[in-house]
């Protein structure tokens, strides 16, 4: 019980601690100012100006149970990354993960992309609008493109986009436990509960695919031929029969 204690004694330290740097850095002219060093889970939380403005603009446009789940993939990510020897950048990391699944909100999506690539779209021009680089905007924009269209294309990329689709796959399909322990979850948690997150996301995929059921091509285009069975989506068939040839 005392050791339970102490967790949780750490995990909402370190929440309070990233709180208060966003509150500050949403105030100060100089967001070096607002930087502290939090850890969760063993997981250093980065504290860069890029850093805190990713995760108070996530927080901004995200409802609870999805900023928690951006801020629990970055740990999760980052510890299994760590566990399988894989280089990443905490900065550029951190800022995908905050950033992967803004494109679910109708806020952010287009018109017909998939909810990844509208992602992506807006956190690389997100990175770009402050004062990140160019090859950094790529980075995060591929990492989360790429977060969730399986492993045989994920082992091709970066160490960033790697921790990305760790980080979220074992925040929504459950954890290996020799990676991210029991006692890791629980301090993750105390941090940022999940707040109803099997529900809120799943009705945010559902309301994706009713608004744009053809956009999907990886994780999410089975939920949409579920919710849409009768929309077309095209042949392949078709289209190679109707090319201007005579064979």
């Amino acid at each position: 019980m005392h050791r339970q204690l102490t967790w949780f004694s750490r995990a909402e330290r370190a929440a309070t601690m990233i709180f208060a740097a966003l509150a500050l850095s949403s105030l100060a002219t100089d967001t070096s100012a607002a930087r502290t060093d939090p850890t969760i889970g063993g997981v250093v939380i980065p504290q860069t100006p890029l850093a805190l403005k990713a995760a108070q603009f996530a927080k901004l446009h995200s409802p609870e149970f999805l900023f928690n789940h951006s801020m629990r993939t970055y740990i999760y990510g980052a510890l299994g990354m760590k566990a399988h020897n894989v280089p990443f950048d905490a900065e550029t990391a951190f800022v995908a993960a905050a950033l992967h699944d803004l494109g679910l909100m109708p806020g952010s999506a287009s018109a017909q992309g998939s909810f990844e690539v509208d992602g992506a779209n807006l956190a690389e021009k997100f990175v770009k609008d402050n004062g990140g680089s160019e090859q950094q905007a790529r980075t995060v924009w591929n990492a989360i493109a790429m977060h969730d269209v399986g492993r045989a294309f994920q082992s091709h990329q970066s160490g960033n986009a790697l921790l990305v689709g760790y980080g979220a796959g074992t925040d929504v399909d459950g954890p290996d436990p020799k990676v991210v322990t029991p006692e890791i979850v629980a301090q993750t948690l105390r941090a940022f509960p999940r707040a109803g997150f099997k529900t809120g996301f799943t009705a945010l995929a559902v309301d994706h695919c009713k608004r744009k059921p053809t956009s999907q091509f990886g994780w999410l285009d089975g939920l949409c031929r579920e919710v849409a069975p009768n929309v077309d989506r095209g042949s392949v068939r078709d289209e190679i029969q109707s090319a201007p040839y005579a064979d």
